[in-house]
């Protein structure tokens, strides 16, 4: 079963603007974030074959002459997965973008900064399924790439950080509702829709386990409290303590109910419950009085 990241990405990926300048953005974000760059080409890698699809075809739409070379090879790692690599060769058509993947004027407006960071998230993203913690992040090699990506998400008022971890550097958002605008502001609508209902059954959840701990705690604080009572009540008893008539009235109601609450006790004998429960303390004082004698 794909993982919920691999989901947002296969919906990103099916993204393709007719604003070329946005294509430019979004291919730009791409390569800079998931290609090793050298004199002679961009040599994308990643090992969703949406994401390898979509940097084919954006390459193509934009550069229709380009020399581009593909190719799967299977890692030796883990579960031994395909990783795709896509290879564009820097030509007369290609030379200039390639050498200006930092260029600021593919930012420039904000739809070019909403599409930068759909090519970066698809290069280097990844987003814990919403039954988790909420957690999205894009990570990179070259820390001022990151740092970028982070000037960006600030710019569109989302909270995000950045640190190091190994050898990349990782910008991420934390916050539920920012993770929801992130995933529908790139695009990605069925996954938005998709992390706000199952943050909607989250929340319920909890809220449903917070007020069943809450009556849980009550109940035993209750069953608690009726068992000191009791044994109060039996130490007097046992010492044929003479009581005040308040006190027989509170000791008997007890007796009578032992499974009752102070406060359903305090019903059956019309006593407000403050006035039942400090009855219960009297008789209370008076066992430890006795006990000690």
């Amino acid at each position: 079963m794909p993982s919920y990241a691999y989901e947002v990405k296969n919906e990103l990926a099916r993204i393709f603007d007719e604003d070329q300048e946005i294509l430019r953005a979004e291919l730009a974000a791409l390569l800079k974030v998931g290609a090793f760059i050298s004199e002679d080409r961009a040599e994308f890698a990643n090992s969703n074959a949406a994401v390898a699809r979509k940097v084919i075809t954006l390459a193509k739409k934009l550069f229709p002459g380009a020399k581009i070379e593909i190719a799967a090879v299977r890692t030796k790692k883990l579960r031994k997965t395909m990783r795709y690599v896509v290879r564009i060769f820097s030509t007369p058509e290609t030379e200039f973008f390639l050498k200006n993947l930092d260029s600021s004027g593919h930012t420039r407006r904000r739809i070019f900064k909403i599409a930068w960071l759909r090519g970066a998230f698809l290069a280097g993203g990844t987003v814990n399924r919403p039954e988790s913690h909420y957690r999205l992040e894009i990570a990179s090699e070259n820390e001022d790439t990151s740092n970028f990506a982070l000037k960006l998400l600030n710019q569109l008022e989302f909270n995000a950080t950045v640190y190091e971890r190994g050898n990349d550097f990782v910008v991420y958002i934390r916050e539920g509702d920012m993770i929801c605008d992130f995933l529908g502001m790139t695009g990605a609508a069925a996954a938005a829709e998709r992390f706000e209902i199952a943050r909607n059954v989250k929340e319920v959840r909890s809220q449903v386990n917070r007020i069943v701990n809450c009556e849980t705690a009550n109940v035993d604080k209750a069953v608690n409290a009726a068992q000191r009572q009791l044994e109060d009540i039996k130490i007097l008893i046992a010492a044929n303590v003479r009581v005040k008539e308040i006190l027989r009235q509170a000791m008997k109601i007890r007796l009578d109910n032992p499974d009752c609450t102070v406060g359903e006790l305090a019903e059956k004998i019309f006593l407000s419950r403050p006035a039942l429960m400090y009855r219960f303390k009297m008789i209370h004082k008076l066992a430890e009085e006795t006990k000690l004698k």
